[in-house]
């Protein structure tokens, strides 16, 4: 639950900073897609190269953050190719117009609980939605449709996006279900999509940083079954998690948390055997 709140205070936190730039601009149907695919792909690149040629490139801060525990053999991952970024962007760009074009628009302004709450609901339900195509890209039916994106056992942060074209579709289809469901509003679309590549790109990359609280996706990577989900919820729920290693600190308060109650509970269990 730390981690699906975390997404939703930032989410919300990020759709008030959109709220305040449009409120006074009327945007047409196509410069919202405009706008959404920039924001996506802008956060995307910017994202992800921070991640690996920012932080990675740094010994103190790749070990400070580092959240892969079982040790796997460094694989050479993809070059970017101009071909493969325009294919990605006229991708994206196709996405992001039949979104907007199918979704109904609902205007839900800056109130912070209501956004609170549909940020809430919007990661929960693409949480689920994402579990269940993920387990059954896990089938013997539907493996091989997702057997790219586990050419990597390694990972890097734009390994998220290193799947096949019929698998992207699937996923984009189980992500933005909700969205067909509730509505959209596009300064909510927006904050979703910089804190959603945040979370993607980082739960791809090994580290540690804000969001992704332990090595869960690294193990999935390594393993290859279990952890479906984005961060366990319904792995528990569904008993398909294998468990992960913790990441303690500032950052993640409930694992430290957790750490200390645990530390403090097995050492009065050794104090009361001692005495007895």
């Amino acid at each position: 639950m730390e981690f699906y709140i975390k997404i939703a205070v930032s989410c919300t936190i990020v759709q008030q900073i959109f709220y305040f730039i449009l409120k006074n601009i009327e945007i047409s149907f196509i410069n919202q897609v405009l706008l959404y695919w920039i924001v996506g792909s802008i956060s995307f690149y910017g994202i992800g190269f921070l991640i690996e040629k920012g932080i990675k490139s740094n010994d103190i801060w790749r070990e400070r953050f580092t959240a892969r525990v079982k040790k796997v053999k460094e694989q050479t991952f993809p070059s970017f190719t101009v071909k493969g970024i325009i294919m990605g962007e006229i991708k994206t760009l196709v996405t992001a117009l039949v979104i907007l074009y199918l979704a109904p628009e609902v205007h839900r302004g800056n109130s912070l609980l209501l956004n609170l709450g549909w940020f809430l609901m919007r990661i929960a339900a693409a949480d689920f939605c994402f579990y269940v195509s993920h387990w059954l890209f896990h089938t013997k039916f539907l493996q091989k449709i997702h057997l790219k994106h586990h050419e990597f056992r390694d990972s890097s942060s734009f390994v998220a996006v290193h799947k096949s074209f019929l698998e992207y579709i699937i996923v984009t289809f189980t992500d933005v279900l909700p969205i067909f469901l509730f509505g959209y509003d596009i300064t909510q679309l927006c904050a979703w999509s910089i804190i959603g590549n945040a979370y993607n790109l980082e739960g791809h990359s090994s580290l540690s940083i804000f969001f992704i609280p332990s090595d869960f996706h690294d193990l999935h990577h390594t393993s290859f079954h279990g952890n479906y989900g984005i961060q366990g919820f319904w792995d528990r729920v569904f008993n398909t998690l294998n468990p992960p290693t913790k990441k303690r600190g500032i950052m993640f308060p409930v694992n430290l948390l957790e750490h200390r109650i645990i530390s403090s509970s097995n050492s009065m269990d050794r104090a009361t055997s001692n005495s007895k």
